[in-house]
């Protein structure tokens, strides 16, 4: 399973121009209802839920907003960046300038947990973060991702590959 598998084109915005988490969220929702047809609103309040649980914030200048929500067929990942950052309750006190976004149907949670992990995972990497938020385009923010997954699996293949060398 693939990270970027999820990731179309269409849905990376690289000039997310808002004020709040509100904004974001209502942005970010319409990002989404955009490519699955679900109801904006009913995307938006989902996004709204899982924050007031806890901010998706993971610091360094990310969040994550995520949901799970029936009406939907299959997972679907949109990226946004603001330039200026937007307080986003991040536990670091920083504002958030790239927001990863995920929405999975409610009866596929091992994908969405899964999705989270690898975005998380990839998103360890300081200079890719730093090269995502300059970024000046959508295609050059999905082929960054892209590259970065390649060598995130690659590294995991050749330590499996290392780990399983001794075995009998």
């Amino acid at each position: 399973m693939r990270f970027t598998d999820f990731l179309a084109e269409g849905c990376i915005r690289s000039d997310l121009r808002v004020t709040d988490k509100a904004g974001v969220l209502h942005e970010l929702a319409g990002m989404l209802a955009a490519r699955t047809r679900a109801p904006r609103e009913q995307l938006e309040e989902q996004l709204a839920s899982r924050e007031r649980i806890s901010s998706t914030a993971i610091g360094e200048g990310v969040a994550i907003p995520h949901c799970r929500f029936e009406r939907l067929r299959q997972t679907i990942a949109c990226i946004a960046v603001d330039r200026e950052g937007v307080d986003f309750g991040a536990r670091d006190g920083k504002p958030v300038r790239l927001f990863v976004t995920l929405a999975s149907p409610t009866n596929a949670p091992g994908t969405h947990l899964g999705v989270l992990a690898r975005v998380a995972a990839l998103l360890r990497d300081g200079r890719l973060r730093q090269a995502l938020m300059e970024a000046p385009d959508a295609a050059t923010i999905r082929t960054l991702l892209v590259r970065a997954e390649d060598a995130y699996l690659s590294a995991q293949a050749r330590h499996d590959a290392s780990s399983h060398a001794g075995s009998p």
